[in-house]
């Protein structure tokens, strides 16, 4: 059985962004740029504060954090929704995509409009990472980025999010529909004399 070079390149794709964005979305998204007086790292993740970014447990949930900041708090509220959607949505394309690697060719649609509601999903949660990074609420609410940077859980939704656009491109190339079984029917061949 031979199977379509593209389809095994999307599979693999999709596994790895699937893989990038189930790793990133418990990480920190921010990161402080100096050490407390501990030499421990500040963090904050999507789901809390840490004032020690390699221990597991939270200090706060973001709901304790941000209470006084009901604009932030909303913005990682949504995060948080669209993230879970992301993880769910980059799941079903890469059980989606093993099925169109070995039957089932209508299910490049599928996996074509499962990755393009993905990348708007992941693109929700790190845009309003971002958001939260540069704008400033209040005196009281600082935006995030000050005093802090980008944290390996928000570059891992990132380069998740590259991917997906990446797989979206290869499902639109005309190469990646697989052959149904009564197509694979040989025609005698003819003779040339």
């Amino acid at each position: 059985m031979a199977y379509n070079i593209t389809v095994i390149v999307y599979v693999v794709v999709q596994f790895v962004a699937f893989l990038l964005v189930l790793a990133g979305t418990p990480l920190e998204m921010f990161r402080s740029v100096e050490k407390d007086a501990s030499f421990n790292n500040i963090c904050i993740s999507l789901w809390g504060f840490k004032t020690n970014c390699s221990a597991i447990p939270y200090d706060y949930t973001v709901d304790k954090l941000f209470s006084g900041c009901p604009q932030i708090l909303n913005q990682f509220h949504a995060a948080q929704a669209f993230a879970i959607i992301s993880i769910l949505v980059y799941l079903a394309a890469f059980i989606a995509g093993l099925t169109l690697l070995f039957c089932c060719s209508f299910l490049r649609l599928v996996c074509l409009a499962l990755n393009i509601v993905g990348s708007v999903t992941l693109c929700v949660v790190w845009a309003l990472m971002v958001l939260s990074f540069y704008k400033e609420e209040s005196p009281l609410c600082p935006s995030l980025g000050y005093g802090g940077t980008f944290a390996s859980g928000f570059v891992l939704l990132i380069v998740s999010w590259v991917l997906d656009t990446i797989n979206i491109i290869l499902l639109l190339l005309p190469c990646t529909t697989t052959d149904a079984a009564q197509d694979k029917t040989e025609e005698p061949p003819t003779a040339q004399e």
